[in-house]
Parts: C-alpha cells; structure tokens; sequence
C-alpha cells in the first residue's frame, strides 16, 4: 500500500521537480522554522540519518536549502530552508491536493478513519520505545 501511495504522490509531484521525500524533507524543515542539524530532521521524520543526507544534497543542489550554521569543529551543520525552498513548497501544493483528493476519493470513508487511528496507534507505540 505505501508503494502505491508514494507512486501516485511522485507522479502528481513530479511537475514539481520535488519526490515525496524530499517534500516531506522540505515540508519538515519550514514547519520547524529555524536552522536545523541532519540528525534532528531524520528524527522528527523517523528516517536514516543517511537518508536524510542524500534528500538534503539533492533540495541544496536545486537551492531550496542552504548550510546555515557550522560548529566550531566542522562536524556540525545546521541546514534551513531559503526563499527558492519555500517557493517550491508553494508550488507542490496543487500537485499535494490532487494526490491527496485521489487518496480521499478512493478509500472508502470507514476504511480510511480506521487506517489513521491504526497508523496513529503505531506511531504513537513507537515513540514510547
């Protein structure tokens, strides 16, 4: 089901030039608002840390992110969000609600309550670990 899921996502988001991970990267930082390290995006999105790196790489290359801070040793970087990052967020919404309105029109409504209260209750055992 998430293959499925992240297919029709990708391909309503693909005008966008963003993948679904790298939205919810992008999507992650603005809602955080502020300067942030690799290591705390990856736990706020459960994911790798590696992978996390690999989805920062591509949204820096295409200027939607940039290095904002820097230890004093050089191992630290905290990263955020520029104008071009937010732009393109705004720019994936249509393509967000049409894949969104797909999802919505296609699970029966019972189906769907039950799935959220199923994935909040898995979320939820998780994070007590």
């Amino acid at each position: 089901m998430h293959r499925l899921v992240s297919r029709r996502f990708d391909a309503e988001l693909r005008e966008s030039g963003l993948t679904l991970p790298q939205l919810e990267v992008l999507s992650e930082m603005a809602l955080f608002n502020a300067p942030a390290r690799p290591s705390e995006i990856a736990g706020w999105l459960g994911l790798e840390r590696s992978t996390i790196s690999r989805n920062l790489d591509v949204l820096t290359h295409h200027g939607y992110v940039r290095a904002a801070a820097t230890s004093s040793s050089g191992r630290t970087t905290r990263v955020a969000v520029t104008d071009a990052g937010y732009q393109a967020l705004a720019d994936a919404e249509p393509a967000w609600q049409r894949a969104q309105a797909w999802i919505s029109g296609t699970a029966d409504p019972d189906a769907a309550e039950a799935l959220d209260r199923w994935l909040t209750a898995l979320n939820l055992d998780q994070r007590k670990r």
